[in-house]
């Protein structure tokens, strides 16, 4: 595994929430909570990729039209309301074949 020295932003958004149904991709003024997060890393000069960690293909095609981003599948097992975020990082470190990043930046979608 090769590091570089770049910063990537990591949006966390599992489908399946129990509180509110889909809340990441629930529309507030006009756009999917989860974009406020991506159009804040796109807004960063300092953030060379944007990640999003997601076990539905529904919201990543949602999150790339408002960036091109890398999806990160996640597995079922870690995509419950139990999960950890460690878990999702330490799952995308280990399937992730390129270089990583020195630095990533936590983006969560329900505190953009």
């Amino acid at each position: 595994m090769e590091i570089n020295n770049e910063i990537w932003a990591i949006v966390p958004a599992r489908s399946g929430s129990k509180a509110i149904k889909n809340k990441n991709i629930k529309i507030i003024k006009g756009k999917p909570l989860l974009a406020y997060s991506i159009i804040a890393a796109k807004k960063s000069k300092k953030i060379k990729k944007i990640v999003l960690s997601s076990d539905s293909i529904h919201y990543f095609k949602i999150a790339s039209q408002y960036s091109k981003i890398l999806f990160h599948k996640r597995p079922k097992k870690i995509s419950n309301h139990k999960s950890t975020d460690l878990e999702f990082f330490l799952d995308f470190i280990n399937k992730y074949k390129g270089k990583l990043p020195k630095y990533f930046v936590h983006l969560r979608p329900t505190t953009p």
